[in-house]
């Protein structure tokens, strides 16, 4: 085998468990927000910091770390053939999602297209930045995605520079990260377009301590765990870490705790569960949002008792993993069907 060549490894139960529960946090907090934020069933600031806040940094680590684990060993990396497999694993399945999401809306609201935005700004849509841009002020036809699918093509592309820096230099890539951390804290005011967390120097700790814990750590060891265990309880009764700051802190040590409890639910029936919440995690993630909000198009949170918006999230949950299966499947027949058509055939 050439150094090229990544070795398919065997799955960690520990990625599947925090990609699966960070996938629930996602929709919990847009089931709750705006909709229940006077009376949210579920906790709305966990640990100081905002519920998705909370999602999306295991979302970011688990991304580091997953494409570390994959892309460790080989000696050089394949660049055409991993921007490849990101664009494959990213692009269909959005487009899908994004076309048939618009002619739903499009048909709801009587044949008007409800997006005021430029017609060229639907680009932005198709390399699936429209959702980010879209938090800087920027005109775009953003339906679904939300700001994180942008974010993480910028990270697939800055992937393989972070990963030299991890593999080789892994002392002086950590302090450069810190340093533009601090600095981006520090002197970037948040009056400015993008908010502050969006910027990929906010982010960028969460993504490498994911390579980095892959890398050099591994397993957290008992001691580690229960300190992620303090520091979330002393985080939940004073409220001390403020801000980024806050958010960074919190996800890693959150990310240590499940990570660290992973061991004790590592039993099949839970592998097979959180097996199929991981495997469809980036359907869910498409898909619930739109789901969310047609839902409360019908039903008037206001009205609802804590019984029914338990019942409420049940019904969602079940209409959004219907949704997120027939979207896998109709993303891998559009794929087989369109490889077909560029199939080299010998006459």
């Amino acid at each position: 085998m050439t150094g090229n060549v990544t070795k398919r490894k065997p799955r960690l139960f520990y990625l599947d468990w925090v990609r699966g529960l960070s996938a629930i946090l996602i929709v919990i907090t847009h089931f709750n927000n705006p909709y229940l934020v006077e009376h949210p069933i579920f906790a709305n600031s966990p640990f100081g910091i905002y519920i998705g806040s909370l999602g999306v940094s295991q979302f970011l680590i688990i991304s580091g770390a997953a494409l570390m684990y994959s892309h460790e060993d080989a000696e050089k990396l394949d660049l055409k053939r991993f921007y490849w497999k990101r664009c494959k694993s990213i692009f269909p399945m959005f487009w899908i999602a994004f076309i048939a999401a618009n002619v739903y809306l499009f048909l709801r609201q009587g044949g008007i297209v409800a997006a005021q935005a430029p017609k060229y700004s639907v680009l932005l849509s198709v390399i699936g930045m429209d959702g980010y841009l879209a938090n800087a002020g920027i005109p775009t036809f953003y339906t679904l995605g939300e700001w994180f699918l942008g974010f993480i093509l910028l990270f697939y592309v800055i992937f393989p520079l972070l990963r030299y820096g991890v593999k080789c230099h892994p002392w002086i890539t950590g302090v450069i990260i810190a340093i533009l951390y601090v600095l981006t804290i520090v002197l970037y005011p948040d009056s400015q377009g993008m908010p502050s967390d969006l910027l990929l120097t906010i982010r960028l700790p969460e993504l490498v301590f994911g390579m980095y814990f892959v890398r050099f750590i591994k397993k957290v060891p008992h001691v580690v765990g229960a300190a992620a265990v303090v520091l979330l309880a002393v985080q939940q009764s004073t409220d001390i870490l403020k801000g980024n700051v806050a958010v960074t802190l919190v996800g890693v040590a959150f990310f240590l705790f499940l990570v660290w409890i992973s061991q004790w639910f590592d039993r099949q029936p839970v592998r097979v569960a959180i097996g199929s919440l991981s495997k469809y995690s980036y359907a869910i993630f498409l898909v619930h949002h739109q789901v969310i909000m047609q839902v409360y198009t019908i039903v008037n949170p206001d009205s609802l008792g804590v019984s029914n918006a338990y019942l409420l999230f049940v019904a969602d949950m079940l209409i959004i993993a219907v949704l997120s299966w027939m979207l896998l499947r109709v993303t891998d027949a559009v794929v087989a069907y369109v490889s077909r058509m560029f199939q080299k055939v010998e006459k």
